[in-house]
């Protein structure tokens, strides 16, 4: 069974009071660009250890100064999800310099797509040690998924530079992980292609 950090359940919650919520599966993730999957965990993440791992590979570094987390994805990157229920939003209460997309994919509640400009990498790769690392056009990208209640939350968090990362999260009720990340594929590409070389 998995084991939440301590951030992610904080997220989830600010997330339902805005009017979505996010969840999270410890069920098996796939890689959006090949057919192996990896069970996904959360632990709880220490800020006095040094990261662990190799580093992240960086293809270009980039900047996320000045970026606007509402810019890293628009109406036609989403297009395949569903289009707004409204316009996207800042949500900084949940997450710093992050963005909210309520998506009206024929569903009841709806899909949620949030962006951010997020921590260094190895911060998430080692809280959430049993996520997937792949590529996006050069750049590590740690994918992770995990079930809160009935509502499906996969994560991807993209370096982009030494200190900094993107982050694309979307939540679906009875959502699939598969599925999921396969829909979040070309978001990532989007979302990082709107980043700024440094």
């Amino acid at each position: 069974m998995t084991r939440p950090s301590r951030a992610l359940p904080i997220l989830l919650a600010a997330l339902a009071l805005a009017g979505c919520s996010y969840s999270v599966n410890g069920s098996a993730l796939p890689d959006p660009s090949a057919t192996t999957t990896a069970a996904v965990k959360t632990s709880t993440p220490s800020s006095s250890s040094a990261p662990t791992g190799p580093a992240p590979k960086i293809a270009k570094p980039r900047t996320v100064t000045g970026v606007d987390p509402c810019k890293m994805l628009d109406a036609a990157d989403l297009k395949a999800i569903g289009a707004f229920k409204r316009e996207p939003r800042r949500q900084d209460d949940a997450v710093q310099e992050s963005c909210q997309f309520v998506l009206d994919d024929g569903s009841a509640n709806g899909r949620t797509v949030l962006t951010a400009l997020y921590q260094r990498y190895e911060q998430v790769r080692d809280r959430q040690k049993g996520g997937q690392e792949q590529l996006v056009d050069g750049h590590s990208t740690w994918l992770f998924c995990q079930l809160n209640g009935p509502e499906e939350v996969c994560t991807a968090t993209i370096a982009v530079n030494a200190n900094r990362s993107i982050l694309v999260a979307m939540t679906q009720t009875g959502g699939r992980p598969e599925q999921m990340v396969a829909a979040m594929a070309p978001l990532l590409k989007a979302a990082l292609a709107r980043i700024p070389v440094a």
